[in-house]
């Protein structure tokens, strides 16, 4: 009797193992959003799709910058990382067309914050960069050949201009704060313009990098 109580309990034991280790079946999700549990007490589905984290490879359209351009864009866009790690020339061209920046399409330009992995390999960028207030760019990492670098088009920037800029006249009435750029290479191929400009520093020097 004890024995068959012992396997009985033994039975019910991975039984309840088994039954915990099956997955759950996510709910629908919007496209590009990563799945996320709804807050205790919730009702309906097990899951849902969160904005905060996007996968920009879902997105891929023509340039690596239009893509990024495209999710920032709608009005409904609130701060988000944007994993652009898994764009490549497989899926967009990582040369951005003339005139246009992952925030700026030529005509609009858009003042939204955002954290944006970036993804190995070479993005040519032919214009500035001016990134707006909490806004970070991450590289994988500054290893020649592996890691992620920016490469400024061949004649696209003007000599003494920057490849990137901390905020502008335009964006910030004072101070443009936030604002990082993190693990990666600048490559303005011997051009004599600049890696990367504070347009609001601190007080006190703050020279800027000639490449």
């Amino acid at each position: 009797m004890k024995n068959a109580t012992k396997l009985i309990f033994s039975f019910l034991v991975v039984l309840f193992i088994w039954l915990g280790a099956r997955p759950t079946p996510a709910g629908a999700q919007s496209q590009g959003n990563n799945a996320v549990y709804y807050q205790s007490g919730s009702t309906g589905v097990c899951c849902k799709g969160s904005g905060a984290f996007i996968d920009a490879s879902v997105f891929a359209d023509t340039t690596f910058c239009k893509t990024i351009y495209d999710i920032l864009a709608p009005s409904g866009y609130s701060a988000a990382v944007i994993d652009a790690r898994g764009l490549n020339s497989s899926n967009t061209t990582m040369a951005c067309a003339a005139g246009t920046t992952p925030w700026n399409n030529g005509t609009t330009f858009l003042n939204k914050p955002s954290t944006i992995l970036l993804p190995a390999g070479t993005v040519v960028i032919p214009s500035t960069w001016g990134l707006p207030a909490n806004t970070a760019l991450i590289g994988v990492g500054d290893n020649i050949g592996s890691g992620t670098t920016l490469q400024a088009k061949a004649s696209s920037l003007s000599a003494g201009t920057a490849m990137i800029q901390f905020g502008s006249s335009s964006l910030c009435t004072s101070t443009c704060s936030g604002i990082s750029v993190e693990n990666l290479n600048l490559d303005g191929q011997g051009q004599a313009i600049n890696g990367i400009v504070n347009a609001f520093p601190p007080p006190g020097p703050c020279p800027s990098t000639l490449i």
